[in-house]
Protein backbone atom coordinates (compact mmCIF):
# COMPACT_ATOMS: atom_id res chain seq x y z
CA UNK A 1 0.00 0.00 0.00
CA UNK A 2 0.73 3.59 -0.71
CA UNK A 3 0.27 5.88 1.56
CA UNK A 4 -0.21 9.71 0.35
CA UNK A 5 2.14 12.74 1.00
CA UNK A 6 0.68 15.21 3.67
CA UNK A 7 0.72 18.93 3.34
CA UNK A 8 3.24 20.99 4.83
CA UNK A 9 0.18 22.80 6.01
CA UNK A 10 -3.33 20.81 6.65
CA UNK A 11 -6.16 23.29 5.63
CA UNK A 12 -7.54 22.54 9.39
CA UNK A 13 -9.18 26.20 9.50
CA UNK A 14 -11.36 25.51 6.63
CA UNK A 15 -14.87 23.26 7.86
CA UNK A 16 -14.34 19.98 6.09
CA UNK A 17 -16.61 17.91 3.33
CA UNK A 18 -19.23 15.46 5.56
CA UNK A 19 -22.43 16.92 6.35
CA UNK A 20 -23.34 14.02 4.27
CA UNK A 21 -21.17 11.45 5.69
CA UNK A 22 -22.36 12.74 8.97
CA UNK A 23 -25.89 11.97 8.39
CA UNK A 24 -24.88 8.67 6.58
CA UNK A 25 -22.82 7.39 9.94
CA UNK A 26 -25.36 8.05 11.66
CA UNK A 27 -27.81 5.17 10.88
CA UNK A 28 -27.25 1.36 11.64
CA UNK A 29 -26.49 -0.86 8.32
CA UNK A 30 -27.62 -4.32 7.47
CA UNK A 31 -25.58 -6.95 5.91
CA UNK A 32 -23.62 -5.13 2.75
CA UNK A 33 -25.14 -6.71 -0.49
CA UNK A 34 -22.97 -8.63 -3.00
CA UNK A 35 -22.88 -7.31 -6.77
CA UNK A 36 -21.94 -8.62 -9.47
CA UNK A 37 -19.76 -7.17 -12.31
CA UNK A 38 -22.75 -6.88 -14.65
CA UNK A 39 -24.29 -5.25 -12.18
CA UNK A 40 -22.08 -2.64 -11.39
CA UNK A 41 -21.11 -1.88 -15.03
CA UNK A 42 -25.43 -1.38 -15.35
CA UNK A 43 -25.24 1.26 -12.41
CA UNK A 44 -21.95 3.22 -13.63
CA UNK A 45 -24.08 3.74 -17.45
CA UNK A 46 -26.81 4.55 -15.19
CA UNK A 47 -24.72 7.51 -13.58
CA UNK A 48 -23.97 8.79 -16.47
CA UNK A 49 -28.07 9.12 -17.42
CA UNK A 50 -30.00 8.86 -14.60
CA UNK A 51 -28.56 9.15 -11.39
CA UNK A 52 -29.79 9.59 -8.15
CA UNK A 53 -28.33 12.95 -7.16
CA UNK A 54 -25.95 15.05 -9.10
CA UNK A 55 -23.91 18.16 -8.63
CA UNK A 56 -21.83 21.27 -10.81
CA UNK A 57 -19.65 23.14 -8.87
CA UNK A 58 -17.04 25.54 -10.24
CA UNK A 59 -13.10 25.06 -8.65
CA UNK A 60 -10.28 27.52 -9.00
CA UNK A 61 -8.07 25.46 -9.84
CA UNK A 62 -6.26 24.05 -12.84
CA UNK A 63 -8.38 20.54 -14.19
CA UNK A 64 -5.01 18.49 -13.58
CA UNK A 65 -4.47 20.00 -10.03
CA UNK A 66 -7.93 19.29 -9.37
CA UNK A 67 -8.31 16.00 -10.48
CA UNK A 68 -4.97 14.83 -8.65
CA UNK A 69 -6.59 16.20 -5.50
CA UNK A 70 -10.14 14.94 -5.53
CA UNK A 71 -8.66 11.54 -6.07
CA UNK A 72 -5.52 11.60 -3.39
CA UNK A 73 -6.27 14.37 -0.84
CA UNK A 74 -9.71 13.18 0.37
CA UNK A 75 -8.20 13.41 4.46
CA UNK A 76 -7.99 17.57 3.45
CA UNK A 77 -11.42 18.03 2.83
CA UNK A 78 -13.58 14.68 4.36
CA UNK A 79 -14.80 15.10 7.91
CA UNK A 80 -13.05 12.69 10.61
CA UNK A 81 -10.67 11.42 7.41
CA UNK A 82 -7.08 11.38 8.82
CA UNK A 83 -5.59 9.56 5.86
CA UNK A 84 -5.80 8.10 2.64
CA UNK A 85 -4.22 5.22 1.86
CA UNK A 86 -4.05 2.94 -2.24
CA UNK A 87 -3.82 -0.71 -2.86
CA UNK A 88 -3.11 -1.41 -6.27
CA UNK A 89 -2.61 -5.45 -6.30
CA UNK A 90 -5.46 -6.10 -8.21
CA UNK A 91 -5.17 -2.13 -10.14
CA UNK A 92 -4.88 -2.53 -14.35
CA UNK A 93 -0.94 -1.62 -13.10
CA UNK A 94 0.36 -2.71 -9.68
CA UNK A 95 2.21 0.31 -8.99
CA UNK A 96 0.14 3.08 -9.58
CA UNK A 97 -3.63 4.12 -9.19
CA UNK A 98 -5.76 3.29 -12.24
CA UNK A 99 -8.97 1.23 -12.61
CA UNK A 100 -9.11 -1.62 -9.83
CA UNK A 101 -6.79 -0.02 -7.57
CA UNK A 102 -8.64 0.40 -3.64
CA UNK A 103 -8.28 3.70 -2.18
CA UNK A 104 -8.86 2.82 1.53
CA UNK A 105 -9.89 6.11 3.95
CA UNK A 106 -9.31 5.68 7.44
CA UNK A 107 -11.23 7.61 10.05
CA UNK A 108 -10.47 9.01 13.13
CA UNK A 109 -12.27 5.89 15.10
CA UNK A 110 -10.07 3.63 12.71
CA UNK A 111 -12.97 2.26 10.72
CA UNK A 112 -11.98 2.51 7.09
CA UNK A 113 -13.77 3.02 4.04
CA UNK A 114 -12.54 1.34 1.07
CA UNK A 115 -13.55 2.48 -2.79
CA UNK A 116 -12.57 0.53 -6.17
CA UNK A 117 -11.67 2.70 -8.68
CA UNK A 118 -14.15 1.72 -12.27
CA UNK A 119 -13.14 4.35 -14.42
CA UNK A 120 -9.47 6.19 -14.14
CA UNK A 121 -8.98 9.07 -16.94
CA UNK A 122 -6.83 11.73 -15.78
CA UNK A 123 -7.15 14.77 -16.02
CA UNK A 124 -11.12 14.06 -17.32
CA UNK A 125 -13.02 12.36 -14.52
CA UNK A 126 -12.81 8.89 -12.70
CA UNK A 127 -15.47 6.92 -10.89
CA UNK A 128 -15.36 4.35 -8.07
CA UNK A 129 -17.61 2.07 -6.24
CA UNK A 130 -18.05 2.29 -2.27
CA UNK A 131 -16.84 -0.94 -1.52
CA UNK A 132 -19.10 -2.04 1.53
CA UNK A 133 -18.22 -5.78 2.01
CA UNK A 134 -14.73 -4.35 2.65
CA UNK A 135 -15.51 -0.85 4.48
CA UNK A 136 -16.29 -0.85 8.16
CA UNK A 137 -17.65 2.72 8.44
CA UNK A 138 -21.25 1.69 8.94
CA UNK A 139 -23.89 3.74 6.48
CA UNK A 140 -26.96 3.19 5.42
CA UNK A 141 -26.26 1.82 1.96
CA UNK A 142 -25.76 -1.24 0.09
CA UNK A 143 -23.66 -0.02 -2.12
CA UNK A 144 -22.76 3.43 -3.71
CA UNK A 145 -21.43 4.61 -7.19
CA UNK A 146 -19.74 8.30 -7.98
CA UNK A 147 -18.61 8.97 -10.83
CA UNK A 148 -16.92 12.97 -11.41
CA UNK A 149 -16.50 14.47 -14.63
CA UNK A 150 -13.76 17.48 -15.30
CA UNK A 151 -13.82 20.28 -17.37
CA UNK A 152 -11.48 22.85 -18.27
CA UNK A 153 -13.27 26.31 -18.90
CA UNK A 154 -9.44 28.10 -18.71
CA UNK A 155 -7.96 30.62 -17.01
CA UNK A 156 -7.15 28.32 -14.63
CA UNK A 157 -10.45 26.93 -14.06
CA UNK A 158 -12.23 23.81 -13.91
CA UNK A 159 -16.33 23.12 -13.81
CA UNK A 160 -16.82 19.52 -11.23
CA UNK A 161 -19.50 17.39 -11.97
CA UNK A 162 -20.65 14.64 -9.65
CA UNK A 163 -23.22 11.96 -10.34
CA UNK A 164 -23.51 9.05 -7.63
CA UNK A 165 -26.20 6.37 -8.10
CA UNK A 166 -26.83 4.29 -4.70
CA UNK A 167 -29.37 2.01 -2.70
CA UNK A 168 -30.49 2.44 0.92
CA UNK A 169 -29.84 -0.74 3.17
CA UNK A 170 -34.02 -0.47 3.99
CA UNK A 171 -36.90 0.91 2.55
CA UNK A 172 -37.79 2.83 5.50
CA UNK A 173 -34.82 5.04 5.08
CA UNK A 174 -34.68 5.26 1.50
CA UNK A 175 -36.79 8.20 1.75
CA UNK A 176 -34.16 9.62 4.30
CA UNK A 177 -31.00 8.89 2.50
CA UNK A 178 -32.35 10.63 -0.76
CA UNK A 179 -32.75 13.80 0.91
CA UNK A 180 -29.66 14.19 2.67
CA UNK A 181 -28.27 13.14 -0.54
CA UNK A 182 -29.93 15.90 -2.28
CA UNK A 183 -29.48 18.48 0.54
CA UNK A 184 -26.08 18.28 1.55
CA UNK A 185 -23.97 17.16 -2.13
CA UNK A 186 -23.95 20.44 -3.24
CA UNK A 187 -22.96 22.42 -0.07
CA UNK A 188 -20.21 19.86 0.40
CA UNK A 189 -18.28 19.82 -2.39
CA UNK A 190 -18.73 23.68 -2.37
CA UNK A 191 -16.48 23.39 0.76
CA UNK A 192 -14.58 21.22 -1.15
CA UNK A 193 -14.27 23.34 -3.71
CA UNK A 194 -12.73 26.48 -1.23
CA UNK A 195 -10.36 23.85 0.46
CA UNK A 196 -8.60 22.99 -3.11
CA UNK A 197 -8.74 26.93 -4.53
CA UNK A 198 -6.51 27.66 -1.67
CA UNK A 199 -4.24 24.57 -1.67
CA UNK A 200 -3.29 25.83 -5.25
CA UNK A 201 -3.02 29.30 -4.50
CA UNK A 202 -0.45 28.14 -1.87
CA UNK A 203 0.92 25.52 -3.54
CA UNK A 204 0.64 23.09 -1.00
CA UNK A 205 -0.18 20.09 -2.88
CA UNK A 206 2.18 18.22 -4.99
Amino acid sequence: MIRNRQYKRPLSSLPKFGFLLFLLMSCELQAAEVLSEDFIASELQRAETDSDSVVIIPIAAPMDFVFDFLTRQLNQYVTNAISVNFDHTLGVSSNILSVGSHRIIIMENGDKLVQRFLQYQRPFGFAYLTDMEKSTVEVPLNYSISKYELTDVGDSRTILKVAIVYKSSTRLLAFFVRRAFNSALKRDFERAAEVIKIAYQEGTAD
